[in-house]
């Protein structure tokens, strides 16, 4: 999914399109090599909050890609039922493709988005809700920021990053969950202040 870039985005709003990014590349398939160099990388010396020391965790984490690949696979490739579902409508419902993805697909549609051609997986993939965001931030849609977010992520997110960080098979993968917890329950406080002033504008 392709968005127009805003050259008026500030620095806050370009490193939280960062991290959504980030974390849909790490969910959505095995990281390569060249990422996961990147990642190791940028640990943040002077971390003091619980993002800050849960971002340090996760550079610290990597190791290399074949083990990441292997625990990727054993977390969330199965041909029965993975370790940890990558789906919103079964955090939500305990069930695949029900109605949470029936009213995405149609903000999905309102919005203008569609899968990719050749992209199996449903659209309540969590690397596809994640992608979702950053495309609205890069394009400047506050309002549809709040809305998305509140409607299709906050519903299961916390649930998504309980189930990753139980998980027996993870390593790499729970230094992921303790980040994206902590990176969306800030947005959820971010978009929980703008709602108590009345919305975005």
């Amino acid at each position: 999914m392709n968005a127009p870039v805003r050259t008026m985005l500030d620095d806050a709003d370009l490193a939280r399109a960062d991290a959504y990014a980030l974390l849909a590349h790490l969910l959505f398939a095995p990281p390569h090599a060249a990422v996961l160099e990147s990642l190791r990388q940028m640990t943040h010396a002077d971390a003091a909050d619980d993002m800050g020391r849960a971002w340090n965790a996760l550079c610290a984490a990597v190791t290399d890609e074949k083990a990441i690949g292997d625990e990727y696979a054993a977390l969330f490739v199965s041909v029965g039922k993975p370790e940890v579902s990558l789906y919103g409508s079964w955090y939500l419902t305990g069930f695949m493709m029900e109605k949470p993805l029936a009213l995405l697909r149609d903000d999905l549609q309102r919005l203008g988005l569609s899968r990719q051609d050749g992209q199996q997986d449903p659209e309540d993939h969590i690397a596809g809700e994640l992608e979702v965001m950053r495309h609205l931030i890069m394009r400047g849609d506050a309002a549809w920021q709040q809305c998305f977010f509140q409607q299709h992520l906050q519903p299961w997110y916390g649930a998504f990053c309980a189930a990753l960080a139980a998980a027996e098979a993870g390593v790499f993968y729970r230094a992921v969950a303790r980040f994206m917890q902590a990176f969306l329950d800030m947005e959820r406080d971010y978009f929980r202040l703008q709602a108590a002033d009345g919305g975005v504008k």
